[in-house]
């Protein structure tokens, strides 16, 4: 029996596990005991991904499409057209005429493939990662990692929903925030040892999550509304907590926030003044706080307004408070710096791009924004626009059904390579698994093509340095009054990870998890619609319909609704993102629900 170690492939925790292999056939996974974060746990993700590699759904030979229909082709034949065409496509059109969005579980090694391709081979700056949906590759003045919170005394944790999207993670946070006659804690699998006193938690998020359950403070905010909390808070920080700055900007932020009343930015957003001032004081005087925010918070209208404040918190708390970004991807952190055009367009620009018919040919590898994207309807009809659609992935997915050439990409488990966890740690890997047949690797296919098209790659492997965030005295946006009696919250809901679907569908006890959409109201909104949980409903939106099954959730606010965005829920959510950070956004959704 051999055991053969590799890296998770789902989420920012990077655990190490090991493949079991025995008789040359993959049976199972171990955790890696030696691991520095994982500490000899994995989440469900991780205990099923051997599953990944054998799944009916994986994409095992080239395709090209004839006649309306993708046939099966050699590698040669494949990789011809895709060069040949992408090679029409730039000398017609010229520079920028192509796009690549590359998923941000590439290796390190892979994204710098893609971007070299892309800027020798295309002539394009139009390249960006998924890890663009999902985090911002910015530098905070005093980064936090997951060691950080050994010495913790508050940890403050906004839109991330950590025992869901990245549960070790989150265990960790609770295992440091344990009660004195709780430890130490000792598991089969783990020892936590923690010295001190525990650490005070404090969350705002706008449900009541797992973690929030173990909060000694919960900030309970209305979907959409962080941005005006956060704004809340810096007042509070800078007003009555005399936190101070000697940046020449710090003048120009106080009288911002001076014309600013507590009750413009707290009414309607959920969060009392009471909570919002604890959490002011308790930030104020910790030693050593630790805040780690996530992706719920870039998925709302307010995403600039509640990234600068976040930003702005952190500058003028830089002497103690540290922070640390939480990594949807398993790669967000290098993927996401390295396939990152400075002078081109963002994810969703691209896709704006080709149905303004700016961009005449697209490259996705790994990604779906069919289903990750919103505005479904959006999405498709720019896609048909295309002279060329090359799907680049390991699954067969609704954009693939779509290309006019498919090329078969290797799992991180069966190729040598690194990924950048949350940390920051670079943590290389090797093959674990054989690979899967006619797989490649997306160097072998890049360099092909690139041969084909009359060049040769020259990769530079040097991480770009992120920008810093500076002190920024923003103004709020308003919100305007709903229309509709509703709005609507899209997100993620374990075991599956957002932009993760085609892996995770991959595993047989995962995708089992759930049989399709469902849409979850508070009760007293079920019975005042004389609907009951169980029973179908049609939402409705601007942007389309869907028939969701109803449950109950007395953790979300009245007239508000969520939904998972795995099973279609992005087809109601109008193809909108943040102006500045580029994000999507799935948070204040007006919608209907109807009887049917």
């Amino acid at each position: 029996m051999k055991h053969n170690f590799s890296i998770c492939p789902h989420c920012g925790c990077g655990c190490g596990l090991y493949l079991v292999e025995q008789d040359g056939m993959i049976g199972g996974v171990s955790a890696s005991q030696n691991h520095y974060l994982g500490q000899g746990q994995l989440c469900a993700r991780g205990w099923t991904s051997y599953q990944l590699l054998t799944s009916d759904r994986r994409i095992n030979q080239p395709m090209i499409r004839n006649d309306q229909e993708l046939t099966s082709a050699s590698w040669d034949k494949a990789l011809e057209m895709a060069a040949k065409k992408l090679k029409a496509v730039r000398e017609k059109h010229g520079q920028n005429s192509i796009g690549i969005i590359a998923s941000s579980r590439l290796t390190n090694r892979e994204a710098f493939t893609v971007k070299a391709f892309a800027q020798s081979m295309l002539e394009t700056q139009n390249y960006d990662s998924a890890a663009r949906l999902c985090a911002v590759p910015m530098k905070f003045p005093n980064q936090a990692d997951s060691q950080s919170l050994d010495q913790a005394d508050l940890i403050v944790v906004i839109g991330a929903n950590l025992l869901e999207d990245n549960p070790i993670l989150g265990q960790r946070v609770l295992s440091r925030c344990k009660p004195e006659e709780d430890r130490p804690y000792v598991s089969p699998d783990l020892a936590h040892v923690i010295p001190g006193p525990s650490a005070r938690l404090a969350v705002l998020d706008s449900q009541r999550n797992p973690l929030a359950k173990h909060a000694g403070l919960f900030l309970w905010s209305r979907p959409g509304r962080e941005g005006h909390v956060l704004t809340a808070l810096l007042k509070q920080l800078v007003e009555k907590h005399n936190v101070q700055s000697p940046d020449p900007e710090f003048r120009k932020l106080k009288e911002t926030l001076a014309k600013l009343s507590p009750g413009q930015l707290l009414d309607g957003s959920g969060v009392n003044h009471t909570d919002l001032e604890t959490l002011a004081k308790d930030l104020s005087s910790a030693k050593s706080p630790v805040l780690l925010f996530g992706k719920n918070l870039l998925h709302q209208p307010e995403a600039f307004e509640a990234w600068t404040a976040l930003s702005d918190i952190a500058l003028l708390l830089q002497d103690r408070l540290s922070l640390l970004p939480v990594m949807n991807g398993a790669n967000d952190y290098g993927a996401g710096r390295i396939i990152n055009s400075p002078d081109g367009l963002s994810y969703m620009e691209i896709i704006e791009a080709i149905g303004k018919k700016r961009i005449k040919g697209l490259i996705l590898i790994g990604e779906d924004p069919l289903k990750t994207l919103p505005g479904r309807e959006s999405v498709e009809k720019a896609l048909g626009q295309l002279e060329i659609l090359i799907v680049i992935d390991s699954y067969s997915n609704d954009c693939s059904q779509k290309a006019e050439v498919v090329l078969p990409w290797q799992l991180s488990l069966e190729k040598n390579g690194s990924f950048y966890n949350l940390d920051g740690k670079e943590q290389p890997f090797k093959s674990a698994s054989h690979p899967s047949k006619d797989s490649r690797s997306l160097e072998e296919i890049m360099e092909y093509l690139a041969k084909a098209m009359g060049g040769k790659l020259s990769i530079s492997e040097k991480l770009p340095e992120p920008e810093a965030v500076k002190l920024d005295p923003f103004k709020v946006i308003e919100i305007e009054s709903e229309v509709l009696p509703f709005n609507l919250e899209l997100g993620s809901v374990y075991p599956h990870l957002y932009g993760d679907e085609g892996q995770t569908m991959g595993s047989c006890h995962l995708a089992r998890e759930f049989t399709g959409g469902y849409i979850e109201l508070h009760p007293e909104d079920i019975a005042d619609l004389g609907l009951r949980s169980g029973w179908k409903a049609k939402v409705v939106s601007d942007a389309g319909s869907m028939v969701a099954v109803i449950r109950a959730n007395p953790n979300i606010y009245k007239k508000t609704a969520f939904m998972p965005i795995h099973f279609g829920g992005n087809a109601l959510a109008p193809f909108q993102y943040d102006a500045k950070l580029k994000t999507p956004v799935f948070k204040g959704i007006p919608i209907k629900i109807e009887k049917i």
